[in-house]
């Protein structure tokens, strides 16, 4: 099994003190705890315009974040890619590539908040046209030979990207939500960021989805290695991991839901932040509880889903740093390694 951590937004809390330059530093603080607590990786989110600062700028910190450290991986989950020039975000990539010596994933999604595609100048219409021509441009890009592309949003001739990244080429990871995100992750064949939202049986149907899609262009999904995003929560009291779990992660999905992220809970789309369905939001979706019960949790997800890569966001911006840092050094000290 491998673990990544996250997903850091760098967002301020009104219940808590921090500035931004305080929350930088923060992130700078865990990421080179994580390494040094057995996680694989570490990943980064993107939104814009938000009054918590989240952070814009994935790439920036994502070097900040190689700096720092010599093991992990540093990845992306992800840039917003119809919002950017698709060169852009490959010589982005390369350059972070290098400042990590070959340790950077690229995730990239589509975006759903209107806000950001108003503020960009982007219109929603063209979200999926520029995801796909986003994604087989960052393909010939990252090839690192010159290419040509001329399609409906971009064009570039004989563009070659510089410096070339060290790894050849970098991973690249699409997430998706919706069933025709998730199919067009499928029809070009690279592993799914599933997000931590869902169900088992809701993942079941995303990995379907997948593998439908992809025999269908006659793309092989046997060696795809899939990461699921999982909410976690650890501490040696049960009862502290769950009011942890309640005091952090409800109170993080409410504030997704007022950004127009649906969700589903015992089959329902909930209505409001104040709908009683939020009460069982965590049922087959959270690892909250003591190391043993989140052992359980991560074997259940490797025996019936196939999972063998798992994300766990934990840095809540509602979390002191103390907290998260504890939650960090519990999971990767007493989870991980005893995962069967």
């Amino acid at each position: 099994m491998k673990f990544g951590i996250g997903l850091f937004g760098m967002q301020t809390h009104p219940e808590l003190p921090y500035s931004h330059p305080e929350l930088y530093k923060n992130a700078l603080d865990q990421v080179k705890l994580a390494e040094e607590a057995n996680f694989d990786s570490a990943w980064i989110s993107e939104h814009h315009f938000l009054e918590d600062g989240y952070c814009p700028s994935p790439a920036v910190i994502a070097g900040a974040m190689a700096a720092v450290t010599s093991k992990i991986r540093i990845g992306s989950s992800g840039i917003i890619l119809p919002l950017h020039n698709p060169l852009k975000v490959a010589e982005d990539a390369a350059v972070v590539d290098n400042i990590s010596n070959g340790r950077f994933d690229l995730g990239v999604v589509l975006g759903y908040r209107k806000e950001e595609f108003k503020g960009m100048g982007v219109p929603m219409s063209q979200r999926p046209s520029r995801m796909d021509e986003g994604i087989e441009v960052l393909e010939k890009a990252l090839s690192g030979k010159a290419f040509t592309y001329e399609g409906k949003r971009h064009k570039f001739e004989n563009a070659t990207l510089t410096p070339k990244p060290v790894q050849n080429p970098i991973p690249l990871y699409i997430g998706a939500f919706e069933e025709p995100a998730i199919r067009r992750a499928g029809r070009y064949g690279y592993p799914l960021l599933i997000g931590p939202g869902r169900t088992v049986g809701m993942v079941r149907d995303t990995l379907a989805y997948y593998n439908d899609e992809a025999k269908k262009v006659g793309k092989s999904t046997d060696d795809i290695e899939h990461i699921l995003l999982r909410e976690t929560f650890v501490s040696p009291d049960r009862d502290k991991a769950i009011e942890g779990g309640n005091n952090f992660i409800i109170s993080m999905y409410k504030f997704y839901f007022t950004l127009g992220v649906k969700m589903f809970v015992r089959g329902q789309q909930l209505k409001d932040i104040d709908d009683p369905l939020f009460e069982h939001l965590a049922e087959e979706r959270f690892i909250i509880g003591t190391p043993e019960d989140c052992i359980k949790e991560i074997e259940m997800y490797r025996d019936e889903l196939g999972i063998n890569y798992i994300s766990c966001r934990m840095v809540f911006p509602q979390a002191s740093h103390e907290i998260i840092s504890n939650c960090i050094e519990t999971f990767g000290k007493e989870v991980i390694p005893n995962i069967k």
